[in-house]
């Protein structure tokens, strides 16, 4: 159980959620050109400098990323057939209930994750209408809030996987 993909997912939706945040600091403040004129109509969206290197960085190892995550989710497709993960699934497939011990983990671990939610998008949705924050940090908070629900979840299973193997 302890390498099973569905118990490692959260700790890949981690990373690309970082890689996205890395990605939203290096497009943060594109400098635009905006040509109107008869003859020609256009729109200029530059980067520079050291953003542009964060910004490409992250991309290429997003890409690098989600192809090792494709060939993860194969593989574990391939040799768990009768647990198939979907990647366009509507249903998190983190949910692991293949018996009433591990559905009632996941119902814990969903209770903790759906708390945190109810708090945490109220909280960020006050601080981006008081404080004059730029789009960035209201970005950063979205992710942030989405990095932590994963980050609970994954704790919340792992803490009782590890006092069964215990």
């Amino acid at each position: 159980m302890k390498n099973d993909f569905r118990l490692q997912y959260p700790l890949w939706m981690m990373a690309f959620i970082i890689l996205l945040g890395v990605f939203a600091y290096g497009i943060s403040s594109p400098l635009t050109e905006v040509v109107n004129t008869e003859t020609e109509q256009s729109v200029t969206v530059s980067i520079g400098g050291a953003q542009s290197l964060f910004a490409t960085i992250s991309i290429l190892v997003y890409l690098i990323l989600l192809a090792v995550f494709a060939f993860q989710l194969r593989k574990h497709n391939k040799n768990n057939p009768h647990q198939k993960v979907s990647a366009f699934s509507i249903r998190p497939p983190e949910y692991l209930e293949q018996d009433e011990g591990m559905t009632y983990i996941t119902r814990k671990a969903a209770q903790k994750v759906y708390t945190f939610i109810t708090w945490s998008l109220p909280l960020l949705a006050a601080f981006a209408i008081i404080l004059p924050l730029p789009k960035l940090f209201v970005i950063w908070g979205i992710l942030l809030v989405a990095l932590g629900q994963y980050w609970i979840y994954y704790r919340e299973v792992r803490s009782h996987l590890k006092e069964e193997t215990e």
